[in-house]
Order: structure tokens, then sequence, then C-alpha cells
């Protein structure tokens, strides 16, 4: 049944995922084409405006699926929803496994346009140089020993999708119900806020960071940020203790979510 719930996650978003990702493509690459022909001062406006377009994909992928997630629990089509013979949980996962993958297939996506289409739409161009000096400090960070870290990244995004769900979800309880979508909102973001507050206490105070300066540049020590922050010495390690709390916290409001779900749902 997960399957079949999963299926009809794809066959209700693609057409629109794919229409609004291809317009910011087509745009994008438009600006791009400032850069092909070496417009004077005007193609550095299109390479940034086209960056911005590759990178907003990121953005706008996993907020589309966050209403579509929102209209089709607790909207008209909810009703429809909620009479299907499985349990509210079952449906939850569904929504919540297919926002994580198309939410990570389209930050890919993002990274690998905003960085890559740039780069070679101005080869043999007067703004070859500025790439020419991007790339190397990124790969120094990311040298080959280190590069499982980029698995991190998926981790993260995923972690903030359940959030960010489950924020909608128990922004339909009690009085927050009387509002519709603004008590979903205020769901959202006080999700949100949490989850902002809970990542800068663990930033600075859990002993797990990357070495950003030094010698072991992008290498992992057990040594919070907050150590050089507190004796007032510019920061040489990036604390990374905002990772696992992102994952117990998703965790933490999955129960919370699908309890509302199976026990308090109204679409009155």
């Amino acid at each position: 049944m997960f399957a079949k719930l999963f299926k009809h996650e794809f066959l209700a978003t693609w057409r629109l995922l794919a229409t609004v990702v291809g317009v910011i493509f087509l745009v994008s690459c438009t600006f791009l084409l400032l850069a092909v022909f070496d417009v004077p001062v005007l193609s550095q406006v299109g390479v940034v405006f086209a960056f911005i377009g590759f990178v907003s994909v990121g953005g706008v992928v996993p907020i589309l699926l966050a209403v579509q997630y929102w209209r089709t629990m607790y909207g008209p089509p909810g009703y429809l929803t909620h009479s299907l013979p499985v349990r509210g949980r079952l449906v939850f996962a569904a929504k919540v496994v297919y926002m994580c993958v198309m939410s990570v297939a389209g930050m890919a996506v993002a990274v690998a346009a905003a960085f890559g289409l740039p780069y070679l739409a101005t080869r043999g161009t007067s703004m070859a140089a500025f790439f020419d000096d991007v790339f190397p400090p990124i790969a120094k960070l990311l040298h080959v020993g280190q590069l499982w870290t980029l698995l991190l990244v998926p981790v993260y995004v995923c972690a903030l999708c359940v959030q960010y769900l489950c924020g909608l979800t128990l922004g339909t309880r009690g009085r927050l119900h009387r509002l519709g979508a603004g008590g979903a909102v205020i769901g959202l973001v006080a999700v949100y806020l949490t989850s902002q507050l809970v990542s800068v206490a663990a930033l600075v105070t859990l002993p797990w960071g990357m070495r950003v300066s030094g010698p072991q540049v992008g290498t992992y020590t057990a040594q919070s940020m907050g150590v050089d922050i507190f004796r007032g010495a510019t920061p040489g390690v990036l604390g990374m203790g905002w990772l696992p709390l992102a994952v117990l916290l998703a965790a933490l409001l999955t129960l919370a979510a699908v309890r509302s779900i199976e026990h308090h749902t109204s679409l009155r």
C-alpha cells in the first residue's frame, strides 16, 4: 500500500513540479546567454541572476510539496485522503518520504546547475577567472578523504522536510484548527523557530565539529565551536552538533504528528 500511495504522490505532483522547475531553468538559461556572448557588464549580471534562479529550485520544490501536503490532508481533498482504508501514519509516511526524495533531488539538481552551467557558459570569456578562483577552496575543504561529508547534506534536508510537515500537521490541532491555513502557518513558524534555536545551541555547545582552518582543514574533531567563541578567538571549528539534534527533533515531531493525524484530525 505504501508503494501505491507513493506512486499517487508522484502522479499528483510531477506535472506541477516539472512546469515550475522548467520555467525557472528556461529563464535562468536565458540570463546565461549574456555570459556566453560575453556582453560587457551584463554578462556578470546574467550569471548572478542565473545562479539565483538555479539555486531557487532547491527551495521551490519543498514549498510546492508542502502546499500540496496541506491541501490533500486538510483541504477539500482531505476527505478522500482520510477515507482511505489505511492508518494515518502510512499516509503521512508516504508523503514525507516522497517530499524527502524530491527535495534532495531538487537540491542536487539546483547545486549542480548553479555551479556547473555558469562554469561551462563562461569558459573562454572574461568571467572564466572568477570560477577558477571559486572551486579550489571548495575542493580543499572537501578533499577526497572527506567527500563523505556531502552525504550529511541530504540527511539534514530530510530532517528539515519532516520537521516542516510536522509543523503543518500540528498547526491543525485545537484552537489553531479554526484558523485554517493560518493555523498551519503558525505551526510551521513555531517548528522553524524551535529548530533554529536547537541548531544554534548545538552548534556552539556539542563537541563535534569540522576544522575550517589550519593544516587539518576539512577533518573532524571532538571540539565544539563554543570553545573558541568563549575565548574570544576566531573559531577554527565549525560546529556540527546541529545535525544529530535536527534528526532527533524530527523524530520527536513525527511521533506528535502521527498522533495528531490518527486521533485529532478534523476537516470541519
